[in-house]
């Protein structure tokens, strides 16, 4: 089995805390179609604004959507939190 992990805004999403996966072995990109597929209609899942996690190491660094994840392993995926500019603020 594969869990899959979610945080922050991916949680809120998808309205679960985890995921699991019966196949012994599948890619990352397996993992996302399975997260888009899961996304309510009206949420966006923004690919751009997340980070897959393969047992804690960012799966960019082991081959992006071509990593494997095999059974035992857990993916957690996460939300980037942006900050934005509220103007300068010194000067009022």
């Amino acid at each position: 089995m594969i869990t899959i992990r979610l945080l922050g805004g991916v949680k809120k999403i998808i309205g679960e805390d985890s995921i699991t996966i019966t196949e012994s072995v599948i890619k990352v990109s397996k993992v996302i179609d399975l997260l888009k597929k899961n996304t309510a209609e009206h949420a966006k899942l923004n690919l751009d604004n997340i980070i897959i996690a393969v047992n804690g190491i960012d799966c960019s660094i082991m081959g992006g959507v071509d990593a494997s994840v095999k059974e035992g392993d857990e993916v957690t995926v996460v939300s980037i939190v942006h900050g934005g500019s509220g103007g300068d603020r010194t000067s009022q």
